[in-house]
């Protein structure tokens, strides 16, 4: 059963009604006289079509936003800002301006040992202006270096491209990650697409969210969840509904100011069933197969949206995304050459040390050649990440 309530504390508005913002019934004509009208919460229990399979009350805090636990919290590490103390402790991690993660470096290995070990490099390109990110997850080897070590050998193994809003709330987003393939480490030579997300705002209402899950390398074409937010002019969110390809379920939130509480009922959806929303738009359920799952009708009878079973989503994604092309706009550790350039300043400027430029040399020996000073402008150049003994941690 899905929690649609994240916490037992649960902080909203004065929400004090809902009645006559939604009606079970498509077509129908609101009654003029709210106060003698019903709630929905009986509405529904009287509805053959629907089955009541929880019914919890939580308490909330009046004047505060209701924390909504939609699908996009998933995603919420994405733009997180560090406090000053877990800025702090971390050992080998860089932030921008806002304090958000722009590269982080952990290990499962301790590569002080004098053999090589598995590290993960979290790397966050981040465009203000435009307002996305690039987040790269790197699958990495170390080798001992001087009184630390560097890393020898990168393997990209996830990526994902996302969109915000000038608020910083995520629009979408694509992630493409290797897969079981038939290599011998057992992964695919490409990055197949893995997950998107997309949501829907009017203002500062969430309204929908869709998230799919595709199943590369299998028979079944993936999972995916959609959830739909109403709310009451008060701003209070007063109804959700949450379809996937095993259940449709109805939650409806009912607001008691005296009392400070909110009471959650959840229906779930037993036959076709569907309703008519403030804005004039209807919802069509459907829990059978063969049948959209979800179709959102404008007041005009045009479809705006239909969801079927069994069936990939479409959101714009690549099938497959191979490694050369995110390598060919990844600037993370490259650094191209320049008139006037010799190893020695460039390690100099990029680690405080020249004499590490015998480490530059050995990383790019393919590029450069056997002489280290034969560099010319133009060449890019790979600069190792290099860290100290304190970085290194056993994980648990």
């Amino acid at each position: 059963m899905i929690n649609f309530l994240v916490s037992q504390k649960i902080v909203g508005c004065m929400g004090l009604s809902l009645l006559g913002f939604l009606h079970p019934y498509s077509g129908a004509t609101p009654v003029p006289d709210k106060s003698t009208e019903p709630a929905l919460y009986e509405i529904y229990a009287e509805d053959d079509r629907l089955k009541e399979v929880s019914r919890e009350t939580y308490a909330y805090e009046k004047g505060q936003a209701l924390p909504l636990g939609g699908l996009y919290r998933q995603y919420e590490w994405v733009n997180r800002s560090y406090e000053e103390e877990e800025r702090a402790e971390t050992s080998h991690a860089y932030f921008d301006e806002q304090n958000r993660l722009l590269y982080a470096l952990g290990y499962t290995a301790n590569i002080l040992s004098g053999s090589s070990s598995y590290c993960e490099e979290n790397i966050y390109e981040r465009d203000n202006e435009k307002h996305t990110c690039r987040y790269l997850y790197y699958k990495s080897n170390s080798r001992p270096w001087e009184d630390g070590y560097y890393i020898a050998f990168r393997y990209l193994f996830e990526t994902s491209d996302f969109q915000f809003d000038e608020k910083g709330r995520l629009l979408r987003g694509l992630t493409y990650r290797r897969n079981v393939g038939s290599d011998p480490y057992g992964y695919s030579e490409e990055l197949f697409f893995s997950r998107g997300y997309e949501a829907d705002y009017d203002g500062d209402r969430l309204m929908a969210e869709l998230q799919y899950i595709d199943y590369w390398g299998t028979n079944e074409t993936g999972i995916w969840e959609y959830r739909i937010y109403e709310y009451n002019e008060q701003g209070d969110c007063i109804w959700i509904a949450d379809v996937t390809e095993d259940e449709i379920k109805i939650c409806c939130l009912e607001y008691d100011e005296e009392r400070g509480q909110v009471q959650e009922y959840v229906y779930e959806v037993l036959e076709d069933w569907e309703f008519t929303a403030d804005d004039g738009s209807t919802y069509y359920f459907r829990p059978q197969w063969k049948k959209p799952a979800v179709k959102k009708a404008a007041a005009d009878g045009t479809v705006e949206l239909e969801l079927f079973y069994g069936k990939g989503m479409d959101l714009g994604q690549q099938h497959y995304l191979m490694p050369e092309d995110v390598e060919a706009v990844l600037n993370d550790h490259r650094y191209v050459v320049r008139p006037g350039d010799c190893l020695w300043n460039i390690a100099r400027r990029y680690y405080g040390s020249g004499s590490r430029c015998d480490l530059i040399h050995r990383m790019n020996i393919s590029v450069i050649g056997l002489e280290e000073n034969k560099i010319l402008p133009g060449m890019r150049l790979y600069l190792p990440e290099i860290g100290n003994a304190q970085d290194t941690k056993v994980s648990d």
